[in-house]
């Protein structure tokens, strides 16, 4: 695919911010009603602003605010207004750690000055990775990957019980509240979601997940949920579960592929950054993320 097919510019950056509210939105459609409550889970839409609260899990991917920008009633509604709101329903919430997204079109010219002054600093960013379904992302693994379909068995496991180890697997990996499981686990079967499996032999030792979402661009397939095992990583676990889902998202109509990562820096190289690169998506923004510093306690 040549550079000047891609998508690009600040129509590509709405586009996905949009359908990245989007699969958060049906996310926290699923959440179990016991969950919500014990980890203090909400998500509040105001016009085009998406606003993701979890006072009882103090991490700022689920206490951020999304879509600052997006709103044509609001476009020349201040960044730093849509800061001051945050601060002061995260305060109220007990959250110590959150953050608000800007895109790179949204943020202006010395934020740094106006969010220090108020206490907030720039956070590690996001990276946007764009590719396309149709390219062919080579993958050399001897593990096997599986979605997890209705009628799938794995080792005599069940389609269902699958889906609880995924859920279970990925709470481990990345290290989500325990309770995140019970969350995780709604998504089997759920319309637009696809979750998948990398085998060592019958053992599930990484995982993945797709939404498949409407935007402007037609169908996209949001690749997510990536985590591994230590022990098992660097052997083609997440190469070949990219792959899988680049077919499946294929099949499904969608044109381009969405992937994030954490900004690389000099300071702090990220792997993961670098490897989706190598299979063929590369860094298409990075997303500004600025909040109050992690509390040293």
């Amino acid at each position: 695919m040549s550079p000047e097919s891609r998508p690009s510019g600040a129509d590509l950056e709405r586009t996905l911010e949009a359908a990245e509210m989007a699969q958060y939105e049906d996310f926290f459609q699923a959440l179990p009603s016991d969950v919500k409550e014990e980890l203090g889970l909400d998500v509040h839409r105001e016009g085009r602003v998406l606003r993701l609260t979890a006072s009882g899990y103090d991490h700022p991917m689920f206490n951020r605010v999304m879509g600052v920008g997006l709103d044509p009633e609001r476009a020349a509604e201040a960044p730093e207004a849509v800061l001051d709101r945050a601060a002061a329903h995260y305060e109220g919430a007990g959250v110590r750690r959150w953050m608000v997204q800007l895109l790179p079109h949204v943020e202006p010219d010395g934020f740094a000055g106006v969010a220090g002054s108020r206490g907030v600093i720039r956070l590690r960013g996001w990276a946007k990775h764009l590719g396309s379904s149709r390219q062919a992302v080579p993958a050399r693994s001897e593990l096997r990957v599986v979605r997890l379909d209705p009628g799938v068995s794995v080792g005599g496991q069940s389609d269902s019980r699958l889906a609880e180890a995924w859920a279970d697997l990925l709470v481990r990996n990345i290290g989500f509240p325990a309770p995140f499981a019970g969350w995780l686990r709604a998504l089997y079967g759920r319309e637009r979601w696809h979750l998948y499996l990398a085998l060592h032999g019958d053992v599930p030792v990484a995982t993945g997940g797709m939404y498949l979402s409407e935007s402007d661009l037609g169908p996209i397939g949001q690749l997510t949920f990536a985590s591994t095992l230590p022990e098992h990583r660097r052997r083609g676990a997440q190469s070949a579960l990219v792959a899988r889902r680049v077919h499946d998202a294929r099949a499904a109509g969608a044109r381009w592929i969405v992937a994030e990562t954490d900004e690389e820096r000099p300071d702090r190289p990220n792997p993961s950054t670098r490897n989706l690169e190598r299979l063929g998506f590369p860094v298409a923004y990075v997303r500004a993320n600025w909040g109050p510093p992690k509390p040293e306690d």
